[in-house]
């Protein structure tokens, strides 16, 4: 962290990236840091290939289409990820950069940065920009606040996934008392649901298949049933409706994207590491969320997946 802080000081120019389908900590850690950067009197661009969820947009944050100013700044900093396919079409920008730095709580892929503050073990990104943000000279608003909060609350399930811990109810503690509107902030990431949600749910449940004795519940949508509910989809907390039901272990959430390629989300529920099923699908993440791609037909792709968790499940053998 030392390293990053230097380095922050030390440059006057940013672009900050995070992962494709983003979500609020990815999001969050973004904004919070070029808000900070922007009162150190420096400059800063954000970039995101990734429509903002609606849960979030209330966090109003002003992303960058154009990749032609990310040539020009002294350092490129991704966050919430640590490779460049999850940066999507920024990717090869990000790699051309002059100074490459990394601030991720994933567990470690194989890119090579020229700085990394990395921590598999924190319950958010927001958590570790918010340890850089405490040692700049800079004086922490409710803005920054507000950001910082929506991505750990977000990511730890409003701290009610496993990787919740002492640090994130301190940090929350500490960003409450800048005085956001935190009533609405909650409201909006766990609560709110445009009118559309009723049809996207009636169509996800006739959707869903239960595999290998119930402990997988599979998702699918279409490419026409993927346009209908694009916004939806990409939401990563839309669905949550399976979280918790009795006998499950393991949801996906399957999507086809285009005719022939598929994007693919892991849940877990108490012990099965998805982290490693996702590695089968050219991705990670974490151990009780992750996700992956795959091409080929529904079928193929489906049998992948459940050869996959059947893997993963068979290494619990005292939970069936």
């Amino acid at each position: 962290m030392k390293e990053i802080i230097d380095i922050i000081n030390k440059y006057k120019t940013f672009a900050l990236f995070c992962h494709i389908g983003p979500d609020a900590d990815a999001l969050g850690s973004v904004n919070a840091l070029r808000l900070a950067l922007k009162k150190m009197n420096k400059k800063a661009y954000a970039y995101c290939d990734g429509k903002i969820p609606h849960n979030i947009a209330f966090l109003k944050i002003p992303l960058e289409e154009k990749p032609t100013k990310i040539a020009k700044v002294d350092v490129c900093i991704m966050l919430d990820c640590n490779s460049l396919d999850r940066l999507g079409k920024y990717g090869e920008y990000f790699d051309k950069a002059k100074i490459k730095v990394n601030i991720d709580h994933h567990q470690k892929m194989d890119y090579q940065f020229d700085y990394a503050y990395t921590d598999s073990t924190s319950p958010s990104t927001a958590d570790l920009v918010y340890e850089v943000i405490k040692n700049l000279d800079v004086t922490i608003n409710s803005d920054i606040a507000l950001n910082l909060y929506a991505g750990l609350s977000s990511d730890t399930g409003c701290f009610q996934h496993p990787s919740t811990n002492q640090i994130s109810h301190k940090h929350a503690y500490e960003l409450i008392n800048y005085n956001f509107d935190l009533q609405e902030a909650n409201y909006n990431m766990f609560k709110y649901k445009q009118k559309n949600y009723l049809y996207f749910y009636k169509s996800a449940l006739r959707n869903t298949k239960s595999y290998l004795n119930e402990k997988v519940y599979v998702t699918f949508f279409n490419n026409k049933s993927y346009k209908r509910f694009e916004k939806i989809c990409d939401n990563s907390a839309s669905f949550q409706f399976l979280d918790g039901v009795e006998g499950n272990e393991i949801r996906v959430k399957v999507i086809e994207k285009t005719k022939g390629f598929f994007t693919i989300s892991f849940r877990s529920n108490k012990y099965a590491n998805v982290c490693d099923v996702a590695k089968n699908f050219d991705g990670g993440g974490h151990i009780r969320a992750a996700g992956g791609k795959a091409n080929g037909s529904y079928k193929e792709v489906l049998n992948r997946i459940l050869t996959a968790c059947k893997e993963e499940l068979d290494k619990y053998t005292d939970k069936k």
